[in-house]
């Protein structure tokens, strides 16, 4: 962050006086965030991806995400909201864009210190915002489209151009991908009938832990409409260790028990869930793609960060199609 973005949040903000330079905290996979500590106390900076914010109407979307997290908070929810400073809560400086919210002490768990109690933890809170009657007036229908042939197969055939590394590993499994597709448009048609507001993105870093029974939850940029129990299902796949190898189902199970237990109910097919929940990595793999040929990075240091993240989530998509039978099960035993 530049002093001049500083001192005109500090100002827009009155977060009183800066006492030092502010700490680059880790860990975003879009966004830049900064550790502010002032005369008045200590503030997370959010600074939203500049090429991202570029796109049509994304000041407004991130209005509205931050209306949905306070929305929550005000029913209970321990959602870290921003502030509004001047009767907004999105920043806009110059080319850049902040959000602004108080420090929250804690830390988010590995996965490998995540327990079954803390995913039973988990589950009951997601269960409290799925019941929440928040309303879905002005928020953008959740569209079950397919993902078009053509944008497979004309990204990867400009990564051969460009000589990107996963090209010709993502090329070979086109005819897979577009068969997921398929699965994917096939099951919205029913998953696209019931849908919730919720955070949409309840990844165990999105979850300030203060300590074994309080935290926090943080990022609700991904905030809006979205079938229950596909979020349901994805949120016990992240927090059971999808993205680190297989899930644990002893974790797995106890996210789906205490979101039973605190009054959620499931409404879907393990297969139907797990196939929008193929559609969710589906979009973020094809994302990655487009961020990798340089399309909505501001750096090439994004551009490399996309590069890995590609290869990475087609590893998921290829574990969550492999094993659909086994997690569909796992979800069916609950009902």
């Amino acid at each position: 962050m530049r002093s001049s973005q500083i001192a005109h949040l500090c100002t827009a903000c009155n977060l009183g006086t800066p006492l030092g330079v502010p700490q680059a905290v880790p860990g975003g996979f879009l966004h830049a965030m900064w550790r502010l500590q002032t005369t008045q106390g200590t503030y997370a900076v959010k600074q939203l991806n500049a090429a991202l914010m570029r796109q049509t109407d994304m000041d407004d979307f991130y209005r509205q995400t931050e209306r949905i997290a306070v929305a929550m908070a005000e029913n209970g929810i321990p959602a870290v909201v921003a502030l509004s400073c001047q009767g907004d809560i999105l920043q806009r400086y110059e080319d850049d864009a902040f959000l602004v919210s108080r420090w929250i002490d804690g830390e988010p768990l590995p996965l490998s210190d995540i327990t079954s109690d803390r995913a039973h933890q988990m589950g009951s809170m997601l269960a409290r915002m799925h019941v929440l009657k928040i309303s879905q007036a002005g928020l953008i229908p959740l569209q079950w489209k397919p993902f078009s042939d053509d944008d497979w197969d004309m990204l990867t055939i400009h990564a051969a151009d460009m000589g990107v590394s996963w090209a010709y590993q993502i090329r070979a499994a086109l005819p897979r991908l577009i068969e997921w597709s398929r699965w994917y448009e096939e099951a919205g048609k029913r998953l696209s009938r019931t849908l919730v507001v919720s955070h949409c993105n309840l990844d165990p870093m999105n979850v300030i832990w203060q300590n074994a029974h309080s935290f926090s939850i943080v990022d609700w940029e991904s905030a809006g409409l979205i079938n229950p129990t596909v979020e349901l299902v994805e949120t016990a796949l992240c927090w059971s260790g999808l993205t680190e190898g297989k899930p644990v189902k002893e974790r797995f199970t106890a996210l789906i028990q205490g979101y039973i237990q605190a009054g959620g109910v499931v409404q879907e097919t393990g297969h139907n869930a797990l196939r929008g929940c193929i559609g969710i990595w589906l979009g973020w793999l094809l994302f990655n793609m487009s961020r990798s040929l340089g399309i909505v990075v501001s750096n090439d240091e994004e551009r490399q960060f996309a590069i890995k993240q590609t290869l990475q989530t087609l590893a998921i998509v290829r574990s969550l199609a492999a094993n659909v039978e086994t997690w569909a099960g796992w979800i069916d035993e609950q009902l």
